[in-house]
């Protein structure tokens, strides 16, 4: 079930933010617009936060616990590419390209997550090209490393 963010986190997802690469082209205002309509979400160990295919709906910011990142290989192999902590943002290339989801994401740990909604995310990029475009060039090196795998 969906929570509200209070302060302390607002301030934490800010700061995050500002660090996180993905969010380095946007203005303080941009920024503080999209922890606005940000919620957040928990996760028990081994949940699925998304598969490997699915349709892109929401991106997400680890508050607490791990998450683990998982490429199908072939039908029954899979292998894991990464283990994300606290801070870690992911979800977004999908976003950009308009693909499906390129790995599964399954709860580590128990796991806190601040979700922004494709849609809050896609009103931005048509706001502003240059953000847009630096979007791109990260998903495409994203891509590249992560199809390299």
């Amino acid at each position: 079930m969906a929570e509200e963010i209070d302060k302390k986190e607002f301030a934490w997802i800010s700061e995050v933010f500002k660090k996180v690469e993905v969010f380095t082209g946007l203005s303080y205002s941009e920024r503080e617009a999209l922890i606005e309509e940000m919620y957040k979400l928990r996760y028990k160990a081994q949940d699925i936060i998304f598969k490997e295919g699915d349709a892109p709906n929401a991106c997400f910011l680890i508050y607490k616990g791990k998450a683990k990142v998982i490429k199908n290989k072939m039908i029954v192999l899979k292998k894991q590419v990464s283990i994300l902590g606290p801070g870690s943002f992911f979800g977004e290339m999908s976003f950009l390209t308009y693909a499906p989801r390129a790995a599964t994401v399954m709860a580590e740990k128990d796991l806190i997550c601040f979700v922004l909604l494709k849609s809050t995310f896609q009103r931005l990029l048509k706001k502003n090209h240059a953000f847009k475009t630096w979007l791109e060039t990260l998903s495409a090196k994203r891509m590249v490393k992560l199809e390299s795998i």
